[in-house]
């Protein structure tokens, strides 16, 4: 039954490419744990080497190009591969009159330290993929016979190094950079590499030579199935976890649902939304909070990639620095799309989420501490008329809350004059119409409101109207879509002369 188990086991760590093959915790310092006989791994394997030069003789080659081969063993602390290893160096007779060596050997044993740099350590790394740089210390044994060159015979050159021979054994340095394929298994990790080597010889007097190598290699943990099981038993325990959550879930919320006005007063001056989300695992990719007005269009937009802020906060401004009107709605409406781990998850590809608030009474400054305008677009009115008898009953509740809010606020300003101006959109853009229609009718309504405001206890000295029809329009003729904003009250609130 344990065989089983085991065998299970071993083929979904074999299939499960989504995995990190190595231990590796993704971070700089090693984890503090006790040694495990799962981190110990042996490797093998062999490449080319480049033609090898001493400094001192410039860019002369003294070899012609060789091979190597190698084997090591190590550890492996979470991540950091500490091994011990032998390489033998050999390269062929050098070519040109310069050239000193044949059978050049190096027998190279030697300390390497590497650091695995995987998806764990950089997040736009593939996940099958490790890039692992290192460097290693060791001593060089070297053997060479020399042949008869030009040169060989007009410095009267020995013939041979041998292993033990005075100045024949040095240090040894290398560094490298290798990539690793991961995901598939402990057992079996090919890798491939290059490295530039270096040592100072004194057996020919020749210096410090160096040459580099291009290799490929086979890494193994003996006992890798451990961590295949560990990891597919993790996996499987994650992916149990994560199936019993809930759907994701995104929220947003005004903090203050009303009486927003962005009037530079200090008070509610500023809109702002709360943003949660929950059972995400990652990082969405988009995200996105649009304002609409009260016909549902974009205003204005905060978006970005990645994580989702704890808040959303609005100056009240549109895109086009058009600020918000009094007594209307808004609303705000929240766009997630998940990271792709999320979508294959859930299967949801968008989340979303809408609030609404509604602003007040804005006094806009018009002249610092002595004159104010606001602007009021939601009286209802009959069509074509200054009465309010064929209107809903939650249209004439909204005329008197909004009319009530408006002289109350006007009284908190203390001694001020009151001019009530009717405006209305012309459809034609006709004079015409203007002067025979809408400068009437608007100035009827202005009238209307002027009384309204009075029965709200106002002092009628302090009030006046006019009618403006269809001048000075908030939204183009062209922008048939703004028209609404053309349709409105606006109250020029003047201070008294002392």
């Amino acid at each position: 039954m344990n065989k089983k188990f085991t065998l299970v086991y071993f083929m979904v760590a074999l299939l499960c490419l989504s995995v990190f093959a190595e231990p590796d915790n993704g971070k700089f310092l090693p984890d503090a744990e006790p040694p495990l006989v799962n981190h110990v791994f042996i490797e093998a394997g062999g490449g080319l080497n480049f033609p090898m030069m001493f400094f001192n003789q410039g860019t002369i080659a003294m070899t012609s190009f060789g091979g190597d081969a190698f084997i090591g063993a190590g550890y492996n602390f979470s991540g950091w591969l500490t091994s011990v290893s032998y390489t033998h160096d050999m390269w062929g007779q050098g070519k040109g009159d310069y050239a000193l060596m044949e059978n050049f050997h190096n027998n190279i044993v030697e300390l390497r330290i590497r650091k695995i740099l995987s998806k764990k350590s950089i997040k736009w790394f593939p996940k099958m993929l490790e890039m692992i740089p290192g460097a290693g210390l060791g001593v060089n044994f070297i053997t060479t016979d020399y042949y008869p060159s030009v040169r060989a015979k007009d410095e009267g050159r020995m013939n041979q190094v041998n292993l033990g021979d005075d100045g024949a054994n040095c240090l040894f340095y290398r560094a490298g950079l290798e990539f690793a394929i991961n995901g598939i298994t402990d057992m079996f990790i090919p890798f491939i590499g290059a490295d530039y080597n270096a040592f100072y010889d004194t057996s020919i007097g020749g210096g410090f030579a160096g040459f580099g190598r291009v290799y490929v290699g086979v890494r193994s943990y003996p006992l890798g199935v451990i961590n295949d099981i560990k990891r597919a038993r993790e996996q499987e325990r994650y992916e149990q976890m994560v199936a019993s959550w809930p759907a994701p879930n995104a929220t947003i919320k005004a903090q203050n649902k009303k009486d927003f006005t962005p009037d530079g007063d200090g008070i509610n001056d500023v809109a702002i939304f709360d943003i949660r989300t929950e059972y995400l695992e990652a990082d969405p990719e988009y995200w996105a909070v649009s304002i609409c007005d009260k016909n549902n269009k974009e205003i204005k937009r905060f978006e970005g990639k990645g994580s989702v802020p704890n808040q959303v906060v609005w100056d009240g401004e549109s895109e086009e620095g058009e600020l918000v009107f009094s007594r209307n709605d808004y609303s705000a409406k929240l766009t997630i799309v998940p990271s792709e781990k999320d979508r294959e998850r859930t299967g949801s590809s968008e989340l979303k989420a809408e609030d609404s608030l509604k602003t007040g009474i804005l006094f806009q400054v018009l002249v610092p501490d002595k004159q104010w305008k606001i602007i009021v677009n939601t009286i209802y009115f009959d069509p074509d008329r200054a009465t309010f008898d064929k209107i809903s009953e939650a249209q004439r509740q909204e005329n008197f809350e909004t009319l009530e809010s408006i002289t109350k606020q006007i009284a908190e300003h203390g001694e001020v004059e009151v001019l009530v101006e009717g405006y209305a959109n012309n459809v034609s853009n006709t004079e015409r119409e203007n002067k025979l229609e809408l400068i009437p009718l608007s100035r009827l309504r202005a009238q209307t409101i002027m009384k309204l405001l009075i029965e709200n206890g106002l002092d009628e000295e302090i009030l006046s109207y006019e009618g403006n029809g269809g001048l000075n329009p908030i939204a183009k003729w062209e922008d048939r879509e703004n028209w609404w904003k053309n349709r409105r009250v606006e109250f020029i609130v003047t201070k008294k002369e002392s």
